[in-house]
């Protein structure tokens, strides 16, 4: 009898471990995050401003997502990187983008851009509006 009480005790301390981690990573993951999806704007137009309140958090974010998503074509440091491609991707840093409002560069990572009918750059697959506003925030970074 002895041993099914300590067997009990043991799950239901193991139970609330869990619990206790679940909750603290839950809070800490709401707490990391640069804004919360009820910021952010169900429509977004060229001229729309990046929503994130922490721009400098969301340009770090932005910097991984970049990598993965971006830089193979447009470079690690945003100039334009691979002159392989049948359209040379523009340089983030300065030029059009730089000079663009930071809905039109959410809008291109998107839904991707055209040129004369065809698709110059794909548009993303798998990456939230959050991610892409941290991507436009990193880009914003680039060009300072």
């Amino acid at each position: 009898m002895k041993m099914f009480w300590s067997k009990i005790r043991s799950a239901l301390m193991l139970g609330w471990a869990l619990l206790c981690c679940w909750l603290v990573l839950g809070f800490a993951t709401s707490c990391s995050n640069p804004t919360s999806s009820s910021t952010l704007p169900s429509v977004v137009t060229e001229s729309t401003k990046n929503p994130l309140t922490d721009l400098t958090t969301a340009a770090a974010a932005g910097k991984t997502l970049y990598a993965v998503n971006c830089s193979l074509c447009h470079g690690d440091d945003g100039k334009s990187g691979d002159d392989s491609l049948l359209a040379k991707p523009p340089d983030l840093t300065s030029g059009k983008v730089a000079a663009d409002a930071d809905g039109a560069i959410f809008l291109a990572i998107k839904n991707g851009v055209k040129k004369d009918g065809k698709q110059t750059m794909p548009p993303t697959r798998k990456v939230s509006d959050e991610e892409i506003w941290q991507m436009v925030a990193y880009v914003r970074a680039l060009a300072k």
